[in-house]
């Protein structure tokens, strides 16, 4: 009987150790985060991650352009949103480490892979588009470090 608890007990430990390890990685994703490989302000490319209990504050800037700005929670439920203007149904969960999105618009079919990389400063970005025409890209984005947070 003691055998038995205390195998509960380490179980029950390992778990809360994993789901804590969960939530430091995924609070290194707060942030704004910059396209490391753009050449020029026309190639340019921004996400901002804001967490707000189960909620996630979304900014995605291309150019000079907000392409979308918008609250989700991150328990995968849909949200309505504008996505370059356009209506768009996106949700969002974690998956680990891993902040997933998955986007509908019209007929196209997205899903995004958002992970912090290295020590905490780089994200990569894997993008698959499941329809019309199926295709994966990885993009690779570096911290963007504000002046109130070098401090």
């Amino acid at each position: 009987m003691i055998l038995r608890i205390t195998a509960l007990g380490v179980v029950l430990l390992a778990g809360l150790a994993i789901a804590d390890d969960d939530d430091t990685n995924r609070a290194k994703l707060v942030g704004s985060w910059q396209l490391a490989d753009s050449a020029n302000a026309k190639e340019s490319q921004s996400w901002s991650f804001q967490e707000k209990g189960d909620t996630v504050h979304v900014t995605n800037v291309a150019g000079p352009k907000t392409v979308m700005d918008f609250d989700c929670d991150s328990m995968g439920h849909d949200c309505v949103v504008k996505d370059n203007g356009h209506s768009a149904k996106m949700s969002f969960y974690y998956d680990g480490p891993k902040l997933i999105q998955m986007e509908t618009k019209g007929s196209s079919t997205l899903r995004r892979t958002f992970v912090v990389t290295g020590n905490g400063d780089t994200m990569d970005m894997v993008q698959e588009t499941f329809a019309p025409n199926p295709k994966t890209e990885t993009m690779h984005f570096k911290r963007v470090v504000t002046a109130n947070a070098a401090h």
